[in-house]
C-alpha cells in the first residue's frame, strides 16, 4: 500500500471511530481527503477501508460510511461536503510525506 494511502488511513483512525456516525467535520475531513487522494492518482477503496477499520475496531457503522464514501468518490461519483475547508494545507502535506 502507498504510503499516502496509510497515511490517510491513520488520519480516519484518529476520528472518533466508536461511533456510527461521524461527526459532520470528521465526514468532510475523509470526503475532501477521499477526493485528494484520487485526484493524486491515489483513491483508497472501501475495501481498504473496511479492511483496516475491522483490524483497529472501528465500529461497523463508521466502517461502511466511510467505505461507502471512498467507493463513490473513487468512481467518480458526488459527495456533498457540509463543511469545506477541513483538509488543511498541513494535512495535505502530510498526506503526500
Amino acid at each position: 500500500m502507498p504510503t499516502i494511502k496509510a497515511r490517510a488511513l491513520k488520519e480516519l483512525d484518529g476520528m472518533n471511530t466508536s461511533t456510527s456516525a461521524p461527526h459532520a467535520q470528521d465526514e468532510s475531513t475523509a470526503k475532501e481527503m477521499f477526493k485528494y487522494l484520487k485526484d493524486l492518482g491515489h483513491p483508497l477503496t472501501g475495501s481498504e477501508i473496511i479492511e483496516y477499520g475491522k483490524s483497529k475496531g472501528w465500529n461497523e457503522g463508521f466502517i461502511k460510511k466511510m467505505a461507502e464514501w471512498a467507493d463513490k468518490v473513487a468512481s467518480g461519483g458526488r459527495v456533498v461536503v457540509k463543511h469545506p475547508g477541513q483538509l488543511t494545507d498541513e494535512l495535505k502535506k502530510y498526506l503526500k510525506g
